[in-house]
């Protein structure tokens, strides 16, 4: 027979038995718990991993928007003086101008009331490789002495009296001077003697244009007289996420006076994901005429 304490003892432990593990509430405060958990945690995955991607795309567009400026400054420092010329339309802003192939100093050229001739005297030069300039004879490249507009530069070659003219070849006469024959029909003036006795030379213009919200660059196209026409060879995308500027028009540009250099000025705008980035800078062209 069992005695009563040992009822008791096996009472207790029966009842220890039966209170073991979890109620239907502890689990529903659990997954509760847990749910709130993951949201937080989800959250901050989220907030983080956007942070990055925002970070990131600033980057980017920086790096864009600081290679194509810088870029564009390059080349319009090396720019022929005085051929700088803007154009804008309804939905298209374009700075064009003419990059600098090479430059000498020449020796001679025909000016009134001298004598017209086809070709004129230089100083042995480089191009802009830092090699002998060479240019196959029939010569795709044009020289300007002179030019104080822009009209000087994009002209008819076919004139009589220019600052601008078409190469035909370059020849060696001694070790010290080079002949530049001219591709003209007849003998030419020249406008006027440099003060500077400088001559340059170049093979094709270079526009940069601002349409929707890119920057494209244009190369290899035709020269256009006296007024601007849209290049119609295949664009370079350059930049984009641009945006209108705030001070109307993204170039402008002062002429050089005898005090100072010519002076574009250029603001760009970027923005993206609601973060705006204004370059706004001034490039002096040191070239003189």
């Amino acid at each position: 027979m069992l005695s009563n304490t040992g009822t008791s003892a096996l009472s207790h432990q029966g009842k220890e038995k039966l209170t073991k593990g979890f109620t239907l509430i502890e689990l529903i405060l659990v997954i509760i718990i847990l749910g709130v958990m993951a949201v937080g945690i989800t959250g901050f995955i989220k907030l983080t991993t956007q942070t990055y991607l925002n970070a990131s795309e600033r980057t980017e567009l920086l790096a864009n928007a600081r290679f194509a400026v810088e870029r564009f400054n390059r080349e319009l420092r090396n720019a022929v003086p005085n051929s700088i010329r803007i154009n804008e339309n309804s939905n298209t802003e374009c700075l064009e101008f003419v990059p600098i192939k090479a430059s000498t100093t020449y020796i001679d050229i025909p000016v009134v009331p001298e004598l017209a001739l086809s070709e004129l005297t230089v100083i042995p030069f480089q191009g802009i490789d830092g090699n002998p300039y060479q240019c196959s004879s029939p010569c795709a490249d044009t020289l300007t002495v002179y030019p104080l507009s822009s009209n000087d530069v994009y002209v008819n070659n076919n004139q009589a009296i220019a600052a601008t003219f078409p190469l035909l070849s370059v020849n060696l006469i001694t070790v010290n001077t080079w002949q530049l024959a001219l591709n003209t029909n007849s003998d030419i003036h020249f406008s006027a003697d440099s003060p500077t006795e400088r001559l340059y030379l170049f093979s094709g213009p270079v526009s940069y244009c601002l349409r929707d919200d890119k920057l494209y660059r244009y190369e290899g196209y035709a020269l256009s007289n006296n007024n601007y026409v849209m290049p119609n060879s295949d664009p370079i995308l350059m930049a984009e996420y641009l945006v209108p500027s705030e001070v109307g028009s993204s170039f402008s540009f002062s002429p050089a006076t005898l005090q100072r250099n010519g002076i574009v000025e250029v603001q760009l705008s970027f923005e993206q994901s609601g973060e705006e980035n204004v370059f706004n800078n001034e490039v002096h062209i040191n070239n003189v005429p």
